[in-house]
């Protein structure tokens, strides 16, 4: 790879971010855009209202009995319970994929069987949510009267961190070491990221494959507890790029990974690079063929 194929190839490189996700992809929105609770339709932003009736209902869905057993699971009065609330095609609880989890903090759930099941769950969706599989996922802090046995619902709470917002910590690439906040580390990876792809990826290939002008190719994959990069997947307009990708991405180092609550945690990384088939190239190409 010449000096100057490489310096093209990094300036073409687009990246960024980290998705979230343990949940941490699923931070963003809360609700996803085909979810809409019945009455919230009509409102000016029928996910904010969705989200906010949902969140009502959690609490109308636990019981008196439900305190009782909760409080003698933790020694925490304030806890949040984490809901996921799916249906299937024709609008019923699918109790595969619905659940309800308790947690002192985020990476401290505990499990609780409530004296009702998923499917007595009870909010009406939208019709245009109820013909169609979908889901919607919330969480609700929630203080426990010891003393009277009962919830009380912390609507307005604002914890020192919102829950499944993404790791405290994020991923350390090998010399971003002294990156200070997350913003600093994940400048510092995606500006290292992109310089090993131009320096390691075979920007031959385009003008091999017979390829012209631009040619995208997505990668995504995991960066694991062990910060080890694991399940690799592309994107490209051709087989031989998506490998070629697989291939440079493997080769990347291990890494501080991504921590919450000083728990290591997997985290998605997302990564567009773009290879430019320049116009001399064909130009060349074609006089070749002649």
């Amino acid at each position: 790879m010449s000096f100057s194929l490489k310096n093209l190839l990094s300036l073409l490189i687009f990246f960024f971010s980290l998705l979230i996700s343990a949940q941490t992809e699923k931070s963003k929105k809360d609700i996803p855009e085909s979810t809409v609770i019945e009455g919230c339709q009509y409102e000016e932003d029928v996910y904010e209202c969705s989200k906010e009736k949902f969140r009502r209902s959690i609490f109308q869905y636990l019981k008196p009995s439900d305190a009782i057993l909760i409080a003698k699971n933790t020694t925490k009065d304030t806890i949040f319970v984490d809901v996921m609330f799916a249906t299937d095609s024709v609008g019923k609880v699918d109790k595969e994929r619905s659940s309800l989890k308790f947690h002192e903090t985020e990476m401290k759930p505990f499990k609780i069987e409530t004296s009702s099941s998923p499917v007595d769950f009870q909010i009406e969706l939208a019709p245009i949510s109820q013909k169609q599989t979908s889901y919607i996922r919330n969480h609700l802090f929630l203080k426990i009267d010891r003393k009277n046995n009962i919830f009380i619902p912390l609507y307005d709470y604002t914890p020192k961190r919102i829950p499944f917002s993404g790791p405290e910590v994020g991923v350390v690439y090998p010399g971003c070491e002294k990156a200070s906040s997350n913003k600093e580390r994940k400048k510092c990876m995606a500006t290292n990221i992109s310089k090993f792809v131009a320096e390691n990826f075979n920007d031959r290939l385009g003008k091999k494959l017979g390829l012209d002008g631009i040619n995208r190719i997505y990668v995504v994959f995991k960066i694991n507890e062990e910060g080890k990069v694991k399940e690799i997947r592309s994107r490209a307009p051709h087989l031989k790029l998506e490998q070629e990708a697989i291939r440079v991405i493997k080769k990347l180092p291990d890494m501080q990974p991504a921590t919450i609550e000083n728990i290591p945690v997997s985290v998605n990384y997302a990564l567009p690079i773009v290879l430019n088939v320049s116009a001399k190239e064909r130009k060349k190409r074609k006089r070749n063929k002649w």
